[in-house]
């Protein structure tokens, strides 16, 4: 059978094919009450300038720099006040030689005017105003347009929507918007020895963490689950489910039965499905019996069962397929940090070792490798901050600068 013959890969390769077999991301249009943690499919160009009209930057009095040039303490420029202009009631006459509006602070200014002298720098009698103190024309006065014109982009193609790029969107009146649709992800699960979380088990049984942990780590991903199924170590059944995700799916990702095991029916039911086997088996520790296929735009990826190498596997490959598919690009960042004790990985296959990160007076944070590697071992996942990808024979020297790869919701 073709998925028993693939030859073992390196991580490199295997991230490769992932890259270049990824679905193509989708669009829609976004109402701004739903665009928040979306990311912007087209650049958004503004249709009206900012400011949207000549306004205060302060409190004070609108005059004519003509008639304040040079004022001071001991010469103070006196002017008339004729009117005021406050937020959303703006003066409708115009001022003229000798004469100032009150104003406030986002108030439009009035015509003829075109320098603010703050309240401070004032004495007020009456309707007479003595200007005590200037600096230059123009001054406290923002201008139509000065932050952008009309037609300029503001927020490029890619950028993710939160709540500052909310406030500009709302600033301009944009009701929608062009972005990439979330990721559709069905989550199955294999195991006939499985159970719900809330159910006691038997003896020979062990509860599901795999489903809870795959579908929030699709959330921190920006990915929507779609379909979110349980299948006994059914050949039938595991078909049946793969076929309707296939259907709805950008991404399927199966946990458990990617081995060699007489029930391990996983690639067997891929094929069935319709999807072409793209690699099976990664030099990697875990994870080595990562399965990935895929049919048209939809690709599947078949985790080990154990949860850690269902994690790290998830982490590594299917993480930057979601962040692609919701418009961030495939990838994923680093973290550069100081290795706290000396690594050695001397096995065959490249190593995933969980760490820990600390801060303190290093610029760079602390990189502690954890105690427990076991793939089984979730408590270690639970504490963890990320991972290092150590090469087969590879060695690590205690202070060496290193790479780690931040768990999802760290990226």
């Amino acid at each position: 059978m073709l998925t028993e013959q693939l030859t073992m890969i390196s991580t490199n390769e295997a991230l490769e094919i992932v890259r270049t077999n990824q679905p193509a991301p989708r669009t829609e249009t976004a109402t701004l009450a739903g665009a928040h943690g979306k990311v912007l499919a087209a650049d958004i160009a503004a249709p009206e300038p900012s400011p949207r009209y000549t306004n205060s930057a302060m409190d004070g009095f609108a005059v004519r720099w003509e008639d304040v040039r040079g004022a001071g303490e001991k010469n103070p420029a006196v002017v008339t006040v004729v009117g005021e202009s406050r937020a959303g009631v703006p003066h409708r006459g115009a001022v003229g030689p000798g004469q100032t509006v009150r104003i406030s602070t986002g108030a439009m200014m009035p015509d003829g005017a075109d320098s603010v002298i703050p309240v401070e720098d004032t004495r007020v009698d009456g309707d007479s105003v003595s200007i005590l103190s200037v600096s230059e024309a123009g001054r406290h006065v923002r201008v139509e347009g000065e932050e952008f014109e009309k037609g300029t982009v503001v927020l490029e193609k890619g950028t993710a929507l939160n709540s500052p790029q909310i406030a500009l969107l709302t600033a301009l009146g944009m009701e929608e918007m062009p972005v990439y649709a979330a990721p559709r992800i069905s989550v199955l699960v294999t195991g006939t020895e499985l159970v719900p979380h809330d159910r006691p088990p038997e003896p020979w049984q062990i509860r599901d963490s795999n489903g809870p942990m795959l579908a929030a780590a699709v959330e921190q991903s920006r990915g929507d689950v779609v379909q979110r199924e349980w299948a006994p170590d059914d050949l039938e059944s595991l078909t049946r489910l793969i076929e309707d995700a296939a259907r709805c799916c950008d991404v399927i990702m199966i946990s458990g039965g990617v081995s060699v095991g007489p029930h391990d029916h996983v690639k067997e039911a891929a094929r069935l499905a319709g999807f072409s086997a793209l690699f099976w088996k990664v030099r990697q520790k875990p994870g080595k019996p990562l399965f990935v296929a895929r049919k048209d735009d939809c690709i599947l990826f078949g985790l080990p069962g154990n949860p850690v190498s269902a994690f790290v596997c998830y982490a590594h490959y299917v993480h930057p397929v979601l962040r692609n598919l919701a418009g961030l690009g495939f990838g994923r960042r680093s973290v550069t940090g100081r290795l706290a004790a000396h690594v050695r990985n001397s096995g065959r296959r490249a190593q995933f070792l969980q760490v820990r990160l600390t801060w303190g007076s290093d610029p760079v944070p602390g990189v502690e490798v954890m105690e427990r590697q076991n793939s089984h071992m979730i408590t270690t996942t639970a504490s963890a901050d990320g991972f290092l990808l150590i090469d087969p024979g590879g060695t690590l020297e205690q202070g060496e600068l290193v790479e780690v790869l931040p768990f999802p919701w760290m990226s």
